[in-house]
């Protein structure tokens, strides 16, 4: 994400902002942590600057970020002690903004003080990283949420520290769950909030197929993933397919194209959309339907962002070892796996896709297993793997962060126009 996008992006100085979600026990979305990082080099490997990497997110992500999130969805922003004590966190609104406090925040008398008159201004005040390490009960005080991380620690430690935490009035948030067991855990122990990347893994359940309702989604996404799909054959296949030809008028019908006339035919629409635009929107489209839940929705929202972004960034890779339609697909399908809640292999076994795309997908190390590394690292706020990349590959980083951006900006209006024609 960038503070601003213009003609000349180059004016603007880039920054990444990723976003987490954060689940309900129902794994209905209740909000989002912002992560920051600068892509200029000097600057990735290392914040050395705690208070202006939030000031950055505050002044360029926060905005950026709220694009496309429902009403109510909080997001939660790390601030150091220093912006505490300054009152930077007034800057942004009370029924949005979630003041982090970092584990590194000593909670000093000032500290307190300053945490006080954000309660009182209506801010909700999350605690991260406790572990149970003595000394913060002041802070645990004030906290509405407190942030547990569940990641290496045993059962026995994490039920003492929930067990310490029950004096207290706040909710709990466990964050780093990695999966659906841990999930499963930490919910039976009573915690509120559920923070990692457990909804972005499959859930595999042996002998398990395809639902009917998806069986005929899938046949005809391999249709539109091969790259010899012609225009006649994309008209056939959504003309074939009732619902989406329904949606397919109803979009180019819509406000979004502003037409003097109104499309009436699939060859009408498919002439003025053109044959590429047009093969991806039905793929978001078939996506969207196979899972319509709020997880369902994320991971979806994940393939776009990660699909728009290989894409971009494609013409800036010294490298055209795959084509501009292959990195598309390449992001789009990494999410499927946990989409159907089976084994990425047994999936694609039937997909005209490069046999390249089809191993990094499953798994294997390749050169297109490296881009889905980089989206990986980019979700996680793993800044240092991202510059390793892209210093890698001579990419430009600033154009990089534009790009993803951008890429974010297209998958909330292209998932959003996919949920409107089915209303």
């Amino acid at each position: 994400m960038v503070k601003k996008c213009m003609e000349d992006d180059t004016r603007y100085e880039p920054i990444f902002v990723a976003r987490q979600p954060i689940f309900d026990v129902k794994l209905n979305i209740w909000g989002y942590e912002l992560l920051f990082r600068h892509s200029g080099e000097s600057q990735t490997a290392k914040i050395t600057d705690q208070n202006l990497a939030t000031s950055k997110v505050i002044a360029d992500g926060f905005s950026l970020a709220l694009q496309g999130l429902a009403p109510g969805k909080r997001v939660l922003i790390n601030f150091p002690a220093q912006l505490i004590l300054d009152g930077t966190a007034m800057a942004l609104p009370s029924e949005n903004c979630v003041v982090e406090i970092l584990e590194t925040v000593s909670p000093t008398p000032a500290v307190l003080e300053a945490c006080t008159k954000l309660k009182e201004s209506g801010y909700t005040l999350a605690l991260d990283d406790f572990v149970g390490q003595p000394g913060y009960e002041a802070l645990i005080e004030l906290a509405d949420i407190v942030k547990v991380e569940i990641l290496g620690q045993s059962h026995e430690q994490i039920e003492a520290v929930t067990e310490q935490l029950r004096h207290y009035r706040c909710k709990l948030l466990a964050e780093k769950v990695e999966d659906k067991q841990t999930f499963e855990y930490v919910k039976s122990l009573g915690y509120d909030y559920f923070q990692g990347y457990f909804f972005s893994k499959p859930e595999i359940v042996p002998g398990r197929k395809i639902a009917a309702s998806a069986v005929a989604k899938m046949q005809l996404l391999n249709t539109l993933s091969r790259s010899d799909c012609t225009f006649d054959e994309l008209a056939t296949v959504i003309g074939r397919d009732i619902s989406l030809s329904y949606r397919l008028l109803k979009f180019i019908n819509s406000s979004a194209f502003s037409l003097r006339f109104k499309v009436e035919s699939i060859i009408q629409a498919i002439n003025l959309m053109g044959l590429r635009p047009l093969k991806q929107w039905a793929m978001v489209v078939l996506m969207s339907d196979i899972d319509s839940s709020p997880r369902g929705e994320e991971l979806i929202y994940f393939s776009l962002q990660r699909a728009k972004f290989l894409e971009q960034i494609h013409r800036f890779m010294p490298s055209q070892e795959f084509r501009t339609d292959t990195m598309f697909l390449l992001g789009l399908f990494s999410k499927l796996d946990a989409l159907l809640g089976l084994e990425m292999r047994e999936i694609l076994k039937d997909m005209p896709l490069d046999e390249p795309i089809k191993m990094a997908l499953c798994g294997a190390s390749n050169d297109a297993k490296t881009w889905l590394e980089l989206m990986d690292s980019v979700e996680h706020g793993d800044w240092d793997t991202v510059q390793t990349i892209i210093k890698h590959y001579s990419l430009p980083a600033a154009s990089c962060a534009v790009e993803y951006m951008k890429a974010s900006t297209w998958a909330h209006g292209t998932l959003g126009q996919a949920k409107d024609t089915c209303e």
